[in-house]
C-alpha cells in the first residue's frame, strides 16, 4: 500500500510565510495558503496574498514547502528523514512519596539511555502542549456506548461539551519524537514508465507521464511513490525503537494526532477545530489531503495567526511568541515543585507550551566532548594562574564540575544530550502576549534562576521547529546545553493533574471510555463513569465516603441521575430518602414542598388518579419506581426468598438471625435454631425429589415445590418446644423455650416482621431505570461496633443488609436486546448502598459485600459504596489483598474527615500507607465538595466536583434548610433549557442579588456539594 499523510496545505502555507519572513520589506509581511483534496484526478492548489507572496502557483518552489510526505500509525516522512512518534501518559504526581518521585524522574533518563547505546547521534524532540477538550466528540462517543440513553441525557452531554469548551478545559499531551534516520534518493528521481521502483533505487521516485508534469508545473509540487519494501524496514525499526521506550509506558502517535501537532502550532490560542483526517490510503496523482488553511504575518518579536470560519468568514486571530532558555543553573537540586516541565503548568494562569530538541550522543563521543571542555577550562585555568592573575570563583567552579563530569563519565559510561529548550505562548492580543511574557520570564527567573530570552526575528523559524520532523537551522545556538540525560526527567516532563476515565489499548482493541464529567483537577476535567472499571477488567466497585457535610451526597445523586438517564438499571437502598427527594423534585417539581405532598408519596399514590399530584416530567417518572419497604408486606426479606437458591438461603437464615438477636443471644439458641433450619430444608429437599420421581425436573421441579421460610423455622422450634415438654425434658424444654420466646417475638418488631410471614411474597423484580428502595424511619447505629449496637439498631442493620441481598439478587439478571442496536448483551446495572458502613460493619456483612462485588462484576452490575466510616471498606480491600486477589473496589471518592485518627483510616483505600503525612492532612483540610480520587489506574490526585447545572444542584440538596428554596422552581422539561450554575451566578451577580457559587472554577466547586 502506498501512502502519504495530508500535508500539502502546510506546504503552500510556508512557502507564502518563508517568503515573507525573508522579504527585504519592514513592517508586516503576510501570506496565506489553502490546500485541498477531491480524490484521484482532484488538484492541490493554494491562494496567495500580501506583498511578500509568491505571486503565482508555478513560482512556488518545490524546496521551500513542508516535506510531509508519508505517515502512517508507526512513521512519518519529513523531507528524506524518517521519524516515529510517541504519546508520553500523563501521571498525576501530587501525592507521591520521595522514593515515586525519584522513581518518575529517573525513567525517562532510563528510556533514553536505551536509545543511546548505538555509536551514532540520536535527534530527539520533545513536545508539552494542551489540546483543547473536543467536548463534541466527547459527547458524541459517550451517547454512543449508552445502553439505552434518554434524550436528555443526550442532551446533558451536549451541553457539558459545551460548558467545558465555554471554560476553555485543555488536556495535556506529552510527545516524544524519534528521528530513526535519512532516506537516499534514487538519482535520476524519474524512472522509465514501464520500470518498477526496486529496492536499492529509494524510497522516493518522481511520476511520468503528460499529466502529471502538466499538474506538477502548474502546483510546483511533484507527486510521488513510496516503496512498500522500504517502508516496512523503517516500521521495523520504529517497532524497535518503541521498544526500547517501552518503560514510559507510552503509545505510538497514530496519523490523526500527528496531523493535530503539525496544526497546533499554526493555531496558537485558537481551538483546532475537530476538522476530518481521512485514514491511511495510497498517494495517487494529484490526490492531496487539506491539513490546514490559514494565513499570519510575521513580526519582529512574534507570530500573528489568522483563522477564518469556514461558513460565516469570520477571522478570528493569535499572536504566538517563543522564548529560549538563555541561562540556566550550572547545578539544580531536584524538587518536585521546581521542576521545569512542570512548573508552569502548576504556577502560571495561562498554558505555556515546551518544545525541546535534543540530542543523544553516545558515550565515547560524549567523553570525547567532555574531555575537550576539560581541558580548555584547565588550560584557562592555567594561564591565568602563569600570567600571575588569581582564576576567580566562577572558572574555578567550571574546572571542578567538569572534572567531576568526566569522572562520572568514565565511571559509569553515560551517554550525553545536547538540548534547547524552548517555551512558547499565545494569546488573542499583544497586550495580553506581552503579559504573559513578563510573568513567565519573571517566575522562571525568581523560582527557577533560569533566564528566558526572546529572540528577534528569529520567530517563525522557531515556530517550523515545533513541528514534528527536522527542525530549521537556528542562529541561537551558543544556547544549547551539553549535559546529562538525567537533566530530562529531573524535569518531571510527564508529570500533570491528570486523573479520572483512561481508556487503554490491549491486543488492537479500546478497553473503556471516558465517562461524564464529575469536576476537576486543577485545571483538568475529571470524567468518570461506573462501568469504565470493569470494562477494563478491573472491580466492579466504587467507594465514596466522606464525613457528614463534606459532599458525598451530592456526587453520588449526580452519578444516579447520569447512570439511571443512560440506560443503566439503577437501584438504590435508601435509608435516608435522599435518592427518592432527588426523583421526587426531577419528576414533580416545586409541588415537593406542598405540605401533602409527603402523605401521598407515603401512600404510594403519586402521579395517580387518586392523587392531586402530577409529574411535570412524566417521561422520567413512569421510568421511576420508589418502595417504601418498612410499610411493606412481612415477610419481603425472607432470607429463602431474596437468595439465589436454598443453599445460599440456608445462610443468609443464620446471618439474619444473628443479626437481630446479636452474638450473645443468639449463641444461646443456635443449636436448636439449627436443628430447626435442618429439618425444614430437608422436608424441602424430600419434596424436590418427590416432584423429580413425577417426572419434572430442573428448575420445574424447583419451582413446583415452594422454599423454605423462617416462618417454618420458627414454627418448628415451638414444635420442637412443644414435644420437649410433653416428653418431661426439662433440660431440653429449657433452651426451647428461650429460642421460641425470642423467635416469635421477631415476627412482630419493626425491620424483623420483614423476613417473617406464612405465605412470603417477593418484591416485584426491577425493571425500570431507577428503583429506590426506601426505609423511611431507618435508624441508623450511633456506633461502628455491632457490640454497642442496641436492639433497635441491631434489628435495622439486619434488615439493611438484607435489603442489599435483595438488591444485588434482583440486579443478577440475563441477557437483553439492547433497544439500540438490537443485539443480545448484559445490560448495565448499579446498585447504590447509602450507609454502607452498617452492612460492613459485620463479618456476615462484608462477606457480602465482597461476594456481591465480585459476582457484580461478571453480570455489568457495579456496587457504590456510601459511608461515613472507611474501616470497614479498608477491611473488605485487605481480605482481597490477603487472598492473593485484586481488590475490587476500582474507583474511591474521600472527602473530608474530621480527625486525624479517621483520615488515616480513608488513606489506604486511596493506595496510601496510614503514616501519609500529605494524605492525611488534606483529608482534613478538603472543602465542601472536593475530594481525594483514585482512579482505576490507581492515581490519587484532588478533584473539585462541578455539578455544572443549577437544577442538578438543587435536585442533590440534602439540607434541609436551603432545600425548600432551591427545589421551590420546577425544572424545565429539556436540559436544553436548564441553566449553568456559572450563568445563574453571573446574572445573580449582575442583579445584585446573592449568588450561587460558581462550579466552573476548582476553587468554588463546592457549590457542587455544598448541600450534603
Amino acid at each position: 500500500m502506498l501512502l502519504i499523510i495530508p500535508a500539502v496545505a502546510v506546504v503552500f502555507f510556508v512557502v507564502a510565510l518563508v517568503v515573507a519572513a525573508l522579504s527585504p520589506k519592514k513592517g508586516a509581511a503576510q501570506g496565506q495558503g489553502k490546500g485541498g483534496a477531491s480524490g484521484k484526478g482532484g488538484k492541490g492548489g493554494s491562494r496567495n496574498s500580501g506583498s511578500a507572496s509568491s505571486g503565482t502557483a508555478a513560482s512556488r518552489r518545490e524546496d521551500l514547502r513542508l516535506p510531509y510526505r508519508y505517515a502512517d500509525d508507526m512513521i512519518f516522512i519529513h523531507g528524506d528523514s524518517v521519524w516515529t512518534g510517541l504519546v508520553l501518559p500523563t501521571s498525576i504526581d501530587e501525592y507521591l512519596n520521595a522514593a515515586e518521585l525519584q522513581a518518575m524522574a529517573e525513567t525517562p533518563a532510563r528510556a533514553l539511555l536505551n536509545l543511546a547505546r548505538a555509536d551514532r547521534n540520536v535527534e530527539c524532540h520533545y513536545r508539552k502542549v494542551y489540546q483543547p477538550i473536543t467536548a463534541l466528540t466527547w459527547a458524541e462517543e459517550l451517547n454512543a456506548v449508552a445502553w439505552d440513553p434518554t434524550p436528555n441525557y443526550k442532551a446533558y452531554n451536549y451541553r457539558k461539551a459545551e460548558y467545558q469548551e465555554r471554560i476553555g478545559a485543555m488536556r495535556e499531551r506529552n510527545v516524544l519524537l524519534v528521528k530513526l534516520g535519512n532516506l537516499k534518493r534514487g538519482g535520476t528521481g524519474v524512472l522509465p514508465e514501464d520500470e518498477e521502483p526496486q529496492e536499492g533505487v529509494g524510497l522516493l521516485r518522481g511520476v511520468n507521464g503528460a499529466a502529471d508534469k502538466v499538474t506538477a508545473a502548474a502546483t510546483g509540487v511533484s507527486d510521488e511513490y513510496l516503496n512498500p519494501a522500504l517502508l516496512a524496514h523503517w516500521t521495523q525499526v520504529a517497532v524497535e525503537v518503541h521498544e526500547s521506550l517501552e518503560t514510559l509506558g507510552g503509545s505510538p502517535l497514530t496519523r490523526q494526532e500527528l496531523v493535530w501537532l503539525i496544526r497546533k502550532p499554526l493555531f496558537g490560542d485558537i481551538p483546532v477545530p475537530p476538522e476530518p483526517v481521512l485514514g491511511s490510503r495510497s498517494w495517487g496523482p494529484d490526490q492531496f489531503d487539506l491539513v490546514v488553511d490559514f494565513s499570519g504575518e510575521n513580526r519582529k518579536t512574534h507570530i500573528v495567526l489568522h483563522q477564518y470560519d469556514e461558513e460565516t468568514g469570520a477571522r478570528q486571530t493569535s499572536h504566538t511568541t517563543t522564548l529560549v532558555a538563555a541561562n540556566w543553573p550550572a547545578e539544580t537540586r531536584f524538587r518536585q515543585s521546581t521542576a521545569w516541565a512542570r512548573y508552569a503548568a502548576q504556577h502560571l494562569d495561562f498554558p505555556v507550551e515546551i518544545d525541546m530538541r535534543f540530542t543523544l550522543i553516545p558515550h565515547a563521543r560524549f567523553k570525547d566532548r567532555a574531555d575537550k571542555i576539560r581541558g580548555n577550562l584547565v588550560d584557562e585555568l592555567n594561564d591565568m594562574t602563569n600570567s600571575g592573575r588569581t582564576p576567580d570563583a566562577k572558572l574555578a567552579s567550571q574546572v571542578s564540575r567538569a572534572k567531576t563530569l568526566c569522572e562520572d563519565i568514565d565511571e559509569h559510561k553515560m551517554p550525553g544530550m545536547e538540548a534547547q529548550i524552548r517555551f512558547t505562548i499565545s494569546a488573542p492580543d499583544v497586550r495580553e502576549l506581552e503579559r504573559r511574557r513578563r510573568v513567565l520570564e519573571l517566575q522562571f527567573k525568581q523560582d527557577l534562576k533560569v533566564t528566558l530570552l526572546r529572540p528577534t526575528r528569529q520567530q517563525w523559524r522557531l515556530l517550523q521547529s515545533q513541528l514534528p520532523g527536522d527542525a530549521p537551522k537556528l542562529p541561537i545556538a551558543p544556547y544549547l546545553r551539553l549535559q546529562e540525560v538525567e537533566q530530562m526527567g529531573a524535569g518531571l516532563p510527564t508529570a500533570g493533574t491528570e486523573i479520572g476515565d483512561n481508556p487503554e489499548h490491549r491486543s488492537g482493541k479500546r478497553l473503556g471510555w471516558v465517562g461524564n464529567l464529575v469536576g476537576w483537577a486543577g485545571k483538568m476535567p475529571v470524567h468518570y463513569s461506573l462501568h469504565v472499571g470493569p470494562a477494563r477488567n478491573d472491580g466492579g466497585g466504587v467507594a465514596i465516603v466522606g464525613a457528614s457535610g463534606g459532599g458525598k451526597s451530592s456526587l453520588a445523586l449526580q452519578k444516579f441521575y447520569e447512570e439511571s438517564e443512560s440506560g443503566v438499571r439503577c437501584l438504590v437502598i435508601d435509608p435516608k430518602t435522599d435518592f427518592a427527594q432527588m426523583c421526587y423534585y426531577l419528576a414533580f417539581g416545586a409541588q415537593v414542598n406542598d405540605p401533602g405532598f409527603s402523605a401521598d408519596a407515603d401512600a404510594g399514590i403519586l402521579g395517580t388518579p387518586q392523587s392531586r399530584f402530577q409529574p411535570v416530567n412524566r417521561a422520567f417518572w413512569d421510568d421511576t419506581e420508589v418502595v417504601d419497604l418498612l410499610k411493606g408486606q412481612s415477610g419481603v426479606l425472607d432470607p429463602w426468598v431474596i437468595a439465589r437458591d436454598v443453599p445460599s438461603g440456608r445462610l443468609l437464615a443464620e446471618s439474619m438471625l444473628r443479626g437481630f438477636l446479636g452474638d450473645e443471644d443468639y449463641q444461646r439458641v443456635r443449636l436448636p435454631v439449627i436443628e430447626a433450619m435442618a429439618t425444614v430444608v430437608g422436608r424441602y429437599n424430600s419434596a424436590v425429589r418427590q416432584a423429580v420421581e413425577e417426572g419434572f425436573s430442573g428448575r420445574p421441579a424447583d419451582a413446583k415445590v415452594p422454599r423454605p421460610t423462617l416462618w417454618q423455622v420458627v414454627d418448628e422450634v415451638e414444635r420442637a418446644y412443644e414435644h420437649a415438654v410433653q416428653e418431661g425434658d426439662r433440660e431440653a424444654a429449657k433452651e426451647l423455650k428461650l429460642a421460641q420466646m425470642l423467635l416469635t417475638e421477631l415476627r412482630t418488631l419493626p425491620y424483623a416482621r420483614l423476613a417473617f410471614a406464612e405465605r412470603p411474597m417477593p418484591l416485584s423484580s426491577v425493571r425500570k431505570r431507577r428503583t429506590v428502595i426506601t426505609l423511611r424511619g431507618y435508624q441508623s447505629p450511633a456506633s461502628t461496633d455491632p457490640k454497642n449496637w442496641n436492639p433497635a439498631e441491631r434489628l435495622a442493620a439486619t434488615a439493611l443488609m438484607a435489603v442489599v441481598e435483595l438488591g444485588s439478587q434482583m440486579l443478577d439478571v440475563g441477557y437483553e436486546n439492547n433497544p439500540v442496536t438490537g443485539q443480545v448483551g448484559l445490560r448495565p446495572k448499579a446498585l447504590f448502598v447509602d450507609e454502607a458502613y452498617v452492612v460492613t460493619a459485620t463479618e456476615s456483612g462484608r462477606d457480602l459485600m465482597r461476594r456481591a462485588l465480585k459476582q457484580g462484576r461478571s453480570y455489568l452490575a457495579v456496587t457504590v459504596l456510601i459511608t461515613q466510616q472507611a474501616i470497614d471498606l479498608v477491611q473488605i480491600e485487605d481480605s482481597e489483598a490477603r487472598s492473593g486477589g485484586a481488590n475490587q473496589i476500582h474507583t474511591v471518592f474521600a472527602f473530608k474527615q474530621k480527625s486525624a485518627q479517621e483520615a488515616a483510616l480513608v488513606a489506604p483505600l486511596l493506595g496510601r500507607a496510614e503514616t501519609d503525612a500529605k494524605v492525611v492532612n488534606a483529608l482534613q483540610e478538603l472543602r465542601t465538595g472536593v475530594c481525594l480520587q483514585r482512579d482505576v489506574d490507581k492515581r490519587v490526585g484532588t478533584v473539585a466536583v462541578d455539578l455544572v447545572f443549577k437544577e442538578i444542584l438543587a435536585a442533590t440538596d440534602t439540607n434541609g434548610t436551603t432545600r425548600p428554596a432551591r427545589q421551590g422552581i420546577d425544572p424545565p422539561l429539556s436540559v436544553w433549557d436548564w441553566t449553568f450554575i456559572q450563568e445563574a451566578a453571573d446574572d445573580a451577580g449582575r442583579s445584585g442579588t446573592a449568588s450561587e457559587p460558581s462550579a466552573a472554577e476548582p476553587a468554588s466547586a463546592g457549590a457542587a456539594a455544598s448541600s450534603s
